[in-house]
């Protein structure tokens, strides 16, 4: 497999996106627009199921780079689950050791956040909340399902961040790159008087 830097950065900005637009369409759903809860949920959803999604994405051999566009596009891995919008069917797939990651970086974030309780119960938010006028739809839904997906975001951030430093450490270790004192890095950004 081709995988990509995982969790997959590309894919985590698109999913902000959609955890930005279920925060703001909350606020004005908490101003008396109840209905309005409904398109909230159904973003929240979407970005999470993004979020997952970025553990789970490689580059597109039928569609890479060239000079106009050097990053090309990404696909999922192609043994996911067929239903692609399951959460928990999401989660199950991601890589073992990255899903241990997920769930150490969870627990240490927020010791009491239950986030295989969360990612069952949001499992079919997406497609329950997109047409309430169906049969099968979501009927009703708590609130709280709405802190799953910034949960989601403070997890990919940490571990980003944690992924980036562990490859400056493997550079150093390897020569290819140097360590600088932080009275050098002052010195060079001109931050000394």
């Amino acid at each position: 497999m081709n995988s990509e830097s995982r969790p997959n950065t590309w894919v985590i900005e698109e999913a902000r996106a959609y955890l930005r637009a279920s925060q703001l369409i909350e606020q004005h759903a908490k101003n008396d627009d109840l209905a309005l809860y409904w398109p909230a949920a159904m973003n929240a959803a979407l970005a999470s199921e993004l979020y997952l999604k970025s553990f789970l994405v490689e580059s597109d051999p039928d569609n890479p780079g060239d000079n106009e566009d050097p990053q090309g596009y990404l696909k999922l891995v192609s043994d996911l689950p067929r239903n692609k919008h399951d959460l928990f069917a999401l989660y199950n797939a991601i890589p073992t050791d990255l899903a241990e990651q997920l769930r150490k970086t969870s627990k240490r974030l927020s010791p009491g956040f239950q986030l295989e309780k969360w990612i069952k119960d949001c499992s079919t938010l997406f497609v329950g909340t997109r047409y309430p006028y169906e049969a099968k739809s979501t009927r009703d839904f708590d609130t709280d399902v709405l802190r799953l997906a910034p949960h989601l975001d403070h997890i990919v951030s940490v571990m980003s961040e944690e992924f980036d430093a562990a490859k400056i450490l493997q550079r150093v270790r390897q020569g290819q790159e140097t360590v600088h004192s932080a009275a050098d890095v002052r010195k060079d950004l001109d931050l000394d008087d």
